[in-house]
């Protein structure tokens, strides 16, 4: 058994995206839900497969990966909803403080 798999990201609780290749400090299986770092922060992953051979990630060097760990079971899978922008309605908004001003 090697301590390498590959990971799917989850976005909105379904994976999505091509698999990625870490090593894992932790026993894991497929279907796990694990914890990993992103270019956005801590992100969740589940995992698509486990004994992954060595060589898939030693191309990567320096740059290849760990995951976090098991994400805890009480934690969610999906983030809270995302903050959404209207951007007509700010510069809308600015052009009446300059208007009244």
């Amino acid at each position: 058994m090697t301590n390498v798999i590959k990971v799917k990201f989850l976005r909105n609780g379904k994976p999505s995206g091509r698999a990625y290749t870490y090593y894992t400090p932790e026993e894991v299986a497929v279907g796990d839900i694990v914890e990993l770092n992103s270019r956005d922060g801590i992100a969740k992953g589940v995992v698509t497969q486990v004994d992954v051979p060595e060589e898939e990630i030693l191309v990567f060097g320096d740059g290849a990966k760990s995951i976090i760990g098991k994400a805890p079971e009480d934690s969610p899978t999906v983030a809270g909803p995302a903050k959404r922008f209207d951007i007509q309605k700010d510069i809308n908004e600015a052009l009446e403080d300059i208007d009244a001003s």
